[in-house]
């Protein structure tokens, strides 16, 4: 399988959310399969569809992959669980949750995985992070740094620690 860049998304509104972020980061990168290449600035928001719920801390990773983009979700879905996610409905308090926004340049629709991520452009605390370390990306034919440009940032506010992933 070649090498593929891709890009997820790291949320945490339950517990230690930075720490779980730092760890999803290690797990991710654990073994040969995925290496972590940039992280963003991290990002505190409100919770969004989820009432009188705590912040979320939000990032973008990355990742040189030779998984394929199912894979990916995959790793992802096992380090949630790993970090102690339990489903218990689309907008509940998590504490960890990874989403893949790109992988490459494919776009993929299918019943598990739509890539690039759907929402992305609805969605400030994935935009202005991605922007951070990917302006350049073509998001559904348009800049990341275009997305940006267009989406107020007023909702986010910028959280002074950062993730280690060397």
């Amino acid at each position: 399988m070649p090498v593929v860049r891709a890009y997820v998304a790291l949320g945490s509104n339950l517990g230690d959310r930075l720490g779980q972020m730092q760890s999803a980061l290690e797990r991710l990168s654990a073994g040969d399969a995925m290496t972590v290449l940039q992280v963003s600035p991290i990002y505190e928001n409100r919770a969004v569809g989820m009432g009188e719920a705590d912040p979320f801390l939000n990032a973008i990773a990355e990742v040189e992959t030779s998984l394929r983009p199912l894979e990916v979700l995959d790793r992802c879905l096992e380090v949630e669980t790993q970090l102690g996610r339990v489903r218990t409905g689309e907008w509940a308090p998590r504490t960890i949750d990874l989403d893949v926004i790109a992988y490459g340049d494919e776009v993929i629709e299918n019943e598990r995985l739509h890539v690039p991520h759907p929402r992305i452009a609805e969605r400030d605390f994935v935009v202005h992070p991605l922007n951070a370390i990917a302006p350049e990306l073509i998001i559904r034919g348009q800049r990341v740094a275009d997305l940006a440009a267009n989406f107020p940032i007023d909702g986010l506010t910028r959280y002074d620690a950062k993730l280690d992933f060397l």
